[in-house]
């Protein structure tokens, strides 16, 4: 529900800080991709039955505990790095308030209090907050499930009925983040268009399948099944103050889909698709059962992939194993 990291869509923050996808510059000329398209690729790129009638996983089937091993392997030099933003606080809209029911809109309040003497339950001087949030949408980095979003025909992923399986009372019977409550540990590979040679590429714009061929061949490095996929790819700032930032363009799907891509940060929303502009959601987790990390903050991990001169890393991603959740608040950690 908000733009993707590594465009990576960002919600409130200060002039570091990168655009949001509906900021996003124009990605170079490509054939449009309409709705027509995306519905093509509903069926091509669909993992539908793939791992069975009841999975409940999708592309994260492609985590093999030998996988899990790979990306260990990978944390040498005992260096962590958070892929959170920043909590900022953002009142919820008023719509929010009158119902406390959720409406597409993140945001992100916080209540203190120190409980004093003779406390009735005898917390005296202990400290306490109760914390409030949206677990969609800006300014909060998170993790969609795979119930998140449908195939606007009435279909979860895996053909699992949204009617019945996404209800007000329990949230998602199937395909909640619940169900990955051992947590994401995968390979980690971050493809940096600011340090990508010999390739024609306006900063901030949308990348391409030959953009991600080339940075392969520049690193030596190669998207296998199980990896995680994340784009850095800083521009100028604009005039909101924060910082552009392109995307993969809607084209790389299928490049994805070959390659067995377990989790990504997304794809750049504009241009997207020209009538469908969540098209992303729609293709990612309801065909291709490809989880989405939403408002990752990759400065972090740029600066130090290119310190270390190393663009794969072990990724662990944590999700609250919240009842029936269709998403979670997760500070993603990038190991090296």
């Amino acid at each position: 529900m908000t733009s993707k990291a590594a465009m990576f869509g960002l919600g409130a923050l200060a002039a570091t800080a990168l655009w949001s996808a509906a900021d996003a510059a124009p990605a170079p000329q490509r054939p449009p991709v309409d709705r027509a398209q995306i519905d093509r690729w509903m069926t091509e790129l669909s993992n539908w039955g793939k791992w069975g009638k009841d999975d409940d996983l999708g592309a994260l089937n492609y985590i093999t505990p030998a996988k899990r091993k790979q990306a260990m392997a990978l944390a040498r030099e005992g260096v962590v790095v958070s892929m959170q933003l920043p909590m900022v606080i953002q009142p919820k809209m008023a719509e929010v308030a009158a119902d406390g029911k959720p409406n597409g809109v993140g945001y992100f309040e916080i209540r203190f209090r120190t409980f004093p003497p003779g406390d009735p339950r005898g917390n005296d001087g202990y400290s306490s907050d109760i914390q409030e949030f949206a677990a969609h949408g800006g300014p909060n980095t998170h993790l969609d499930a795979l119930c998140h979003d449908s195939n606007k025909k009435g279909q979860l992923y895996n053909g699992y009925p949204l009617a019945t399986t996404v209800t007000e009372k329990d949230g998602c019977k199937k395909l909640g983040v619940d169900k990955w409550s051992t947590g994401i540990v995968t390979r980690g590979i971050l493809v940096d268009m600011s340090r990508l040679k010999g390739v024609q590429h306006t900063p901030g714009t949308a990348a391409m399948v030959s953009d991600l061929e080339a940075w392969e061949k520049q690193t030596g490095l190669k998207v296998s099944p199980g990896d995680a996929l994340f784009l850095y790819d800083p521009g100028p700032v604009g005039p909101n103050g924060r910082r552009m930032n392109g995307g993969f363009d809607i084209t790389v799907a299928p490049w994805m889909h070959a390659r067995g891509v377990a989790l990504t940060g997304g794809f750049a929303r504009t241009p997207g698709v020209v009538d469908e502009p969540r098209a992303d959601h729609r293709l990612a987790i309801a065909g291709m059962g490809l989880p989405l990390l939403d408002g990752a903050d990759l400065s972090r991990l740029a600066e130090t992939a290119a310190r270390l001169n190393r663009w794969e890393f072990e990724l662990v991603v944590a999700p609250i194993a919240a009842p029936g959740g269709t998403g979670s608040i997760v500070n993603p950690l990038a190991m090296f």
